[in-house]
């Protein structure tokens, strides 16, 4: 019947595209709720935080606030979590990530970055970087491997797309969010910003040392390393200057050292997250693990 096959050209479209996954995800993080297993709330899907010329939406945001906020004479915490969902294509659902043994100028062990904005405080909308230590070696290299089933079509790159997506998002929230510097604060508010790529993709950790290579062929030994697969982890990526929010834009000093620059502008982890690691990563406290 051609209605059976318009609903096959439709499921067709919407898997590829993602948005099915993506509502899923979204159910799962409501049921999280709603059965007091998660802290995450909905604050909005398909959020539209881009501007001219590169306009976007965010596949949705969620907010969370500790127990103890909105008391007299305190700073409110606030986090929102901005999530990017992306179906993987079946020929390319294997996501491999890797340590990079160097990143900048004495880096400490497992440190990890979060966008945070500070308003009240004075009169500007103040950003800021939250280090915090991550229980296991956060991730810096990440690529899409072949699982040898038959694809989509597409040519690749998904992970490198949508990981610019997802910071795109979250940096353009934070323009929507905080840039209007005349608006009036009326308590001290510290926002942390967690960006999150879902993905269907199975996600595997490739733990070695990358500087063993043979420096003639560029090799690395046979006996290179191991690999694990993970339900979730943490990856930190170097955002473009394109992708950077615009509210309270820093100059760097000719002699501040760039590692500090870096870490303070650009340096950026993300939650890439599986499907077995949906009910883990949203019920974590957050906030708590934060402070």
């Amino acid at each position: 019947m051609p209605d059976r096959d318009h609903i096959a050209d439709v499921r067709k479209v919407l898997n590829t595209h993602g948005h099915a996954f993506q509502y899923s995800v979204l159910r799962r993080a409501e049921e999280l709720a709603r059965a007091k297993e998660s802290r995450w709330r909905l604050e909005a899907a398909e959020l539209p935080v881009g501007d001219s010329p590169s306009p976007t939406h965010a596949d949705f945001v969620l907010s969370t606030t500790p127990d103890w906020a909105g008391m007299p004479g305190g700073t409110d915490h606030h986090a929102y979590l901005v999530a990017e969902c992306k179906r993987a294509d079946p020929a390319r659902a294997r996501w491999c990530f890797v340590a990079a043994p160097y990143t900048h100028h004495s880096p400490s062990d497992k440190e990890i970055y979060f966008q945070q904005v500070r308003a009240g405080f004075g009169s500007r909308v103040e950003p800021d970087v939250l280090r915090k230590w991550a229980s296991s070696d956060p991730a810096h290299l990440g690529y899409e491997l072949r699982t040898g089933e038959k694809g989509d079509g597409g040519a690749g790159g998904a992970l490198r797309d949508a990981t610019a997506q997802v910071l795109r998002s979250m940096n353009g929230f934070i323009n929507y969010r905080f840039s209007d510097e005349h608006f009036r604060w009326e308590r001290q508010t510290v926002t942390t910003l967690l960006p999150v790529l879902f993905t269907t993709a199975s996600l595997l950790i490739a733990v070695g040392d990358l500087s063993s290579a043979n420096l003639k062929t560029g090799e690395l030994p046979p006996d290179w390393g191991e690999v694990r697969e993970v339900d979730w982890l943490w990856y930190t990526y170097n955002q473009s200057p394109a992708l950077r929010h615009r509210v309270g834009a820093s100059v760097a000093s000719p002699i501040e050292p760039i590692s500090r620059a870096i870490v303070r502008d650009y340096s950026r982890t993300i939650a890439v997250v599986s499907p077995s690691g949906i009910d883990a990563f949203l019920g974590m406290d957050f906030l708590s693990w934060l402070s």
